[in-house]
C-alpha cells in the first residue's frame, strides 16, 4: 500500500475517531442545493439522517475554499462518500486548501458506528506504533485507546517529519479492522 493510501486510510479513521468524540453537537448549516442561496439560521443541532450531514459537509468544504469539492455518492447512506471520493479517487487530500478545509469541515460528518474493542495485541502494536512516531519527530502522536486502539491523531501529508515517521513506523501498525457502513 501506498504512502498515500495509508495516509489517507489514518485520515479517514481519525476524521471518524475526532467525530464521535460524545461531546455536545456542534451547530451546523443547512447545506445548500448549487444555486440556492444560503440559508439565514443554522439548526442548533445536526440533522441524525448522514446523508444530509454529507450535503452540510460537502457545502462547507466549498463555502472553505475547495469548490471542486465533489457531491456525494448517490444511493451511498454512509455519509462519507464524498470524502472518501475526494481522497481517493481525486487526490484532493494532497492539496493545503482541502486540509485546511477538512479541519474546520469534519464537525458535519455524520459519526461512525460504535468500534469494537481491538484485541489486546492490537492495541499494544498501536501503542508501539505512536511511540515510534513520536521518537522519529511526530511529537504530537498519542498513545491509541486503550480498549478500541483508536488513534486520535492524523497525518497531513504535507508534513514531511510525520510523513517519514510513518515511512519508518508503518511496520507496527497491526491489520485494519473491518468496518460494516452505514447503508
Amino acid at each position: 500500500m501506498s504512502i498515500r493510501r495509508w495516509s489517507a486510510a489514518l485520515l479517514l479513521v481519525l476524521v471518524t475517531a475526532a467525530c464521535s468524540d460524545g461531546g455536545t453537537p456542534p451547530e451546523v448549516a443547512t447545506a445548500a442545493t448549487p444555486g440556492a442561496s444560503s440559508p439565514s439560521a443554522a439548526p442548533s443541532t445536526p440533522s441524525d439522517d448522514p446523508v444530509q450531514r454529507e450535503l452540510e459537509f460537502v457545502a462547507c468544504m466549498r463555502e472553505a475554499g475547495v469548490t471542486d469539492m465533489p457531491d456525494p455518492v448517490p444511493g451511498d447512506r454512509s455519509g462519507r462518500s464524498a470524502l472518501l471520493h475526494a481522497i481517493d479517487d481525486l487526490g484532493m487530500g494532497l492539496k493545503d486548501s482541502f486540509q485546511t478545509a477538512l479541519d474546520g469541515c469534519t464537525k458535519f460528518l455524520p459519526p461512525s458506528a460504535a468500534q469494537s474493542p481491538r484485541p489486546a495485541d492490537d492495541v499494544e502494536k498501536l501503542r508501539q506504533y505512536a511511540q515510534c512516531m513520536r521518537d522519529n519527530g511526530a511529537t504530537d502522536v498519542p498513545d491509541p485507546d486503550p480498549v478500541t486502539g483508536q488513534l486520535n491523531h492524523w497525518i497531513r501529508q504535507d508534513d514531511k517529519a510525520a510523513m517519514a515517521a510513518l515511512e519508518k513506523c508503518r511496520n507496527l501498525l497491526p491489520a485494519a479492522p473491518t468496518a460494516k457502513p452505514n447503508r
